[in-house]
């Protein structure tokens, strides 16, 4: 995954990180994304942030990561298998609600 910062004065950083294991988990790639931001918080103030993901592959089944952590797993396919049937909106977490 790729970590991407544009600084107010549009000097650009990169960042990169492999995961350890494979993944279908939005959590997870989140979470690795956060870490990479979190080694660059500091004085500098961003313009722009933006996450990337490369060496995508069809999966196959579970990852043996994503068994581990199997609640989390049936939730996040079961607010996919939702978002199908009824819409992106049907379902957001609580941190992207408004306060109105």
């Amino acid at each position: 995954m790729t970590l991407k910062l544009k600084s107010a004065d549009f000097k650009i950083r990169t960042r990169a990180r492999a995961l350890g294991h494979p993944t279908q988990l939005a959590a997870r790639i989140f979470a690795a994304g956060r870490d990479l931001l979190s080694l660059e918080v500091g004085k500098t103030r961003f313009r722009l942030i933006g996450i990337g993901v490369s060496h995508l592959e069809e999966a196959a089944g579970d990852d043996l990561a994503d068994l581990i952590d199997r609640r989390a797993a049936e939730a996040e396919h079961a607010v996919d298998r939702l978002r199908a049937k009824f819409g992106r909106d049907a379902v957001v977490k609580g941190l992207a609600l408004d306060d109105d």
